[in-house]
């Protein structure tokens, strides 16, 4: 037995008001149409659910039964319709964002604050992870929209540039190159080199520039993180390639050597990336219309 939802609202409305004629108003039908359609549960329930032997409506046990039920689906079918309001309306909602560990860590706090700022009501969740790892996380709906500095190739993603991102070479304040006005490429090519953990768009990208040039680095360390690799550099242990953005710090501080490398200049383009196909929840387009505001702002 499948109960009418269509009938059991008719039946509510009878037991609510008590009468026919104030449930007909209520609901603009007839109540002709009310009463056909009290009496066509009552055949599909097999029950009596009004006693009609008086002038005025009294629910039998199995009415009172089943009006206790009807109130309570009918209350979540109010909640279910004040939720998606307020869904739609951004005042409530989950927004759960993948970022490289370049963008996730210098890049997206600023962005998701103002968002944050925008809508109290969304909740915000970042994972942070490397390039290859954000891809995996938005493929399997772990993320929402991903946030990447290497280059991808994937079919079922849709890839949009979101702004230039320069890369540098850094060294220790004591290197020799620290006090030089220019150092070559070919300099650099001698010395010990930090670079990042395989996934990492920042290695990706900085090793495909030096192979373009038919030349490799020395890599002395592996490190899985851009704080890992400046600490690294700090220490005399090599130089490295990393995003300006990462930086920014260290150089206010004068603790990091940004070497001017003319022959060596390197950029790209930090991309958001989202699934094909994949409908946008109105948090998601809420995001991605404040990104192409910011954007034009920059």
């Amino acid at each position: 037995m499948t109960l009418n939802l269509h009938l059991l609202r008719l039946f509510a409305a009878v037991a609510q008001y008590g009468s026919f004629s104030q449930a007909a108003a209520i609901l603009y039908i007839s109540q002709p149409a009310v009463s056909k359609g009290v009496q066509e549960l009552e055949r599909q329930l097999d029950s009596v659910l009004i006693d009609r032997s008086n002038h005025k409506i009294e629910l039998t046990e199995a009415g009172r039964l089943l009006h206790y039920y009807a109130q309570q689906i009918f209350a979540l079918e109010r909640s279910a319709e004040t939720a998606l309001e307020q869904l739609n309306g951004l005042e409530r909602g989950q927004l759960a964002v993948g970022g490289s560990h370049t963008t996730g860590t210098y890049l997206l706090p600023r962005v998701l604050g103002n968002f944050h700022e925008r809508y109290p009501g969304i909740q915000l969740s970042l994972d942070i992870g490397n390039t290859q790892q954000v891809v995996d996380w938005l493929l399997k709906s772990a993320v929402d929209i991903g946030f990447i500095e290497g280059p991808v190739d994937d079919p079922n993603l849709v890839i949009t540039p979101w702004r230039v991102d320069r890369l540098v070479v850094i060294a220790p304040l004591e290197h020799r190159f620290a006090k030089q006005q220019a150092v070559s490429f070919e300099q650099l090519l001698a010395e010990p080199f930090i670079i990042r953990e395989s996934g990492s768009g920042t290695r990706a990208v900085s090793e495909q520039a030096i192979q373009e040039r038919n030349a490799e680095l020395r890599v002395a360390m592996e490190l899985g993180s851009n704080q890992a690799v400046k600490e690294a550099v700090s220490a005399g242990l090599g130089l490295s390639i990393v995003s300006e953005a990462t930086i920014v710090i260290e150089r206010r501080a004068g603790t990091l050597a940004v070497l001017d490398v003319p022959d060596f200049v390197l950029t790209r383009t930090l991309t958001f990336i989202n699934v094909k196909g994949r409908p946008l929840s109105p948090a998601l387009h809420a995001f991605r219309q404040l990104l192409e505001a910011m954007l034009r702002t920059v």
